[in-house]
């Protein structure tokens, strides 16, 4: 399952070279032209039937994870994150840093016998550390070196109903991207699919490619945070698993154009795929770069409701995984009635 191998491979935001690696070998041979710009990101582009429209795809290839800062002289592992991760969550889970040599080990902390006057202080990435085993720096030196990247190392497991695996922001959407390449032939407007760099950094890649591009229309394919939990109340729900793909309408930084919202909900409806419209403004997507890009940009946002977001482990429904499948594809096909009776240029 290419979900699957695009979860287990490590992409660290800066530090992508696997994932494009792989997908370039996924899709080489299934569009016209193939390239990679100064940042890293990897342009696809199939030439359409028509070249009076630009349309771009996209999905971001980097992960959260983490950094070497330091190496003690207890042969203990310092480190920096990279992107949003909240330390209380990382205390013993097993991570692999990506030196000249892959070296596995774990986060660790004070032991709980240990913590008499600690239990009411908030765990801090500076009170954590990894253990590799080693006892001195001099044992992993030529192997692990300051600002080495640093993944979590979780295996993805794919069963009949869900699929649970690290990277899952936004591996799922490479994935659906993949999917649409493959399915796509030829497409009606010269398109373009990126794969993008250091998204949780700060959209860094696709403000490269928004510039470099200028579409029409800009559709990004994300994962975004389910909150169907027993710790949030109902009225704190941004999206739920298992009710289908997600439209997203706002997040922070941007509002989506009315005509995009009306187009994405209506080819919903028409092939009867269930979705669900984002209920809070949390976060972020590269749809900002397309939107402020320097002459504009329709932009729409498809993501996939994702349990534990920018964690070791996130966990998704395949039932939301395929309908999203089907959306996507539908978009594309449909993105013809878009420009005919959505844009609002050529009502104007």
């Amino acid at each position: 399952m290419v979900l699957k191998t695009l979860s287990d491979l490590n992409g660290v935001s800066g530090f992508e070279e696997d994932i494009r690696a792989y997908i370039k070998e996924q899709i080489a041979s299934k569009v016209d032209e193939i390239k990679v710009d100064s940042i890293g990101n990897l342009y696809a582009f199939k030439r359409g039937k028509n070249c009076s429209k630009k349309v771009l795809w996209l999905a971001h290839m980097d992960e959260v994870g983490f950094m070497v800062r330091n190496i003690q002289k207890n042969g203990m592992i310092q480190f920096s994150a990279i992107g949003g991760v909240d330390p209380s969550i990382l205390a013993s889970k097993r991570v692999v840093i990506l030196g000249k040599e892959k070296i596995e080990g774990v986060i660790g902390y004070k032991p709980i016998h240990l913590q008499r006057n600690d239990f009411d202080q908030p765990v801090t990435k500076e009170k954590l550390y990894i253990d590799i085993g080693a006892n001195s720096p001099e044992e992993v030196k030529g192997k692990i070196e300051l600002g080495d990247p640093i993944a979590f190392r979780t295996d993805c497991e794919v069963t009949d109903t869900f699929i649970r695996g690290k990277a899952i922001d936004d591996r799922v959407g490479c994935a659906l991207l993949i999917k649409l390449i493959e399915d796509i032939e030829p497409p009606d407007f010269d398109t373009w699919y990126v794969f993008a760099t250091q998204e949780e950094v700060g959209l860094r890649g696709s403000k490269v490619a928004a510039y470099r591009i200028q579409p029409d229309l800009a559709m990004i394919l994300e994962g975004t945070t389910a909150s169907d939990l027993p710790c949030l109340d109902r009225k704190r729900y941004t999206t739920r698993v298992n009710e289908g793909p997600v439209i997203v309408v706002t997040h922070q930084g941007l509002v989506i154009q009315q005509n995009v919202i009306q187009f994405l909900e209506s080819t919903a409806k028409s092939k009867n795929i269930p979705y669900q419209i984002k209920e809070r403004i949390a976060g972020g997507t590269d749809a900002i770069s397309f939107a402020k890009q320097a002459f504009g940009a329709y932009v729409g946002i498809i993501a996939l409701p994702t349990r534990y977001i920018h964690s070791p482990i996130s966990f998704i429904s395949k039932k939301d995984y395929e309908n999203s499948q089907h959306l996507v594809k539908a978009i594309h096909q449909e993105l013809p009635v878009f420009f005919k009776d959505y844009d609002l240029r050529r009502q104007s």
